[in-house]
């Protein structure tokens, strides 16, 4: 394992810090390593929230490995890696925040999408960029109907587009935005001693019903997205240029040619 993934608890809030120099990519073997975190949270009564963070200033994570996005093997243990994290971090009995500052993009985005909240700082890149490899992001097609507005939604899967965080909060992204007064550490700092304050029974039962069996849904309605992606989209070549491409800092040349 890399061990990237650090965990504390203080104050009733456990505490996860993703630190993979320099862009926090999210490989499939990062991706496990954060799920297994999660999961033995699961299994602990030490605190009433957990809050995901970046231990490299000024940079959360540019989403998932583009290398992993090449061949049937590696996408198909890329893709099942990212929908686990997610279904495990769906499945977290108390509430899951996932505080960002710097870029917040692809796979990443999904995995703060499945969190309850997300405290940015206002200049915070938000998107889904996969269609600009040649893909999409089947995460995000699941949960961002049911995080933002559709129409939005729509926008950042099919253009590929970059957003601060406050755009995205002005578009009805319903993130927390820090303002001038206090600082991104200020702002998360209150909001763990407002959850370490709180009676953790009540509030895993008001946390399991508001996701109302989330992680089973999610798993459901990505899987056919998954299926579609490793049959339909990998067959064409413009799924492999878009990669190969961007792993060569070179323009695509796509054919354009669609599904038969």
């Amino acid at each position: 394992m890399t061990k990237t993934v650090k965990l504390s608890v203080a104050g009733r809030v456990a505490r996860i810090s993703i630190t993979a120099p320099p862009l926090n990519i999210l490989t499939a073997e990062v991706q496990d390593e954060l799920r297994s975190v999660i999961e033995t949270l699961r299994g602990r009564s030490d605190h009433n929230a957990v809050f995901v963070e970046s231990g490299i200033e000024n940079v959360f994570s540019a989403g998932a490995d583009v290398a992993e996005h090449l061949g049937r093997e590696k996408t198909t243990t890329m893709l099942r890696s990212a929908h686990a994290l997610i279904a495990e971090i769906l499945r977290s009995p108390v509430p899951t925040v996932c505080i960002v500052d710097g870029s917040c993009l692809g796979g990443a985005f999904e995995f703060a999408l499945a969190c309850d909240q997300i405290v940015a700082s206002p200049a915070s890149k938000f998107g889904t960029p996969e269609i600009l490899l040649g893909c999409y992001p089947p995460a995000a097609m699941v949960l961002m109907p049911q995080k933002l507005p559709a129409l939005f939604a729509a926008e950042l899967i099919q253009t590929g587009g970059i957003f601060t965080a406050t755009e995205l909060q002005e578009r009805g992204g319903g993130l927390s935005v820090t303002g001038q007064t206090q600082s991104l550490h200020e702002v998360a700092a209150d909001l763990a001693d407002s959850f370490g304050t709180l009676p953790r029974g009540p509030l895993m039962e008001a946390t399991r019903l508001l996701r109302a069996g989330a992680s089973e849904r999610f798993l459901a309605q990505v899987g056919g997205i998954e299926q579609a992606y490793l049959e339909r989209l990998l067959s064409l070549n413009d799924a492999k240029e878009g990669p190969e491409a961007f792993l060569a800092k070179r323009k695509p040349q796509w054919d354009h040619l669609e599904y038969r």
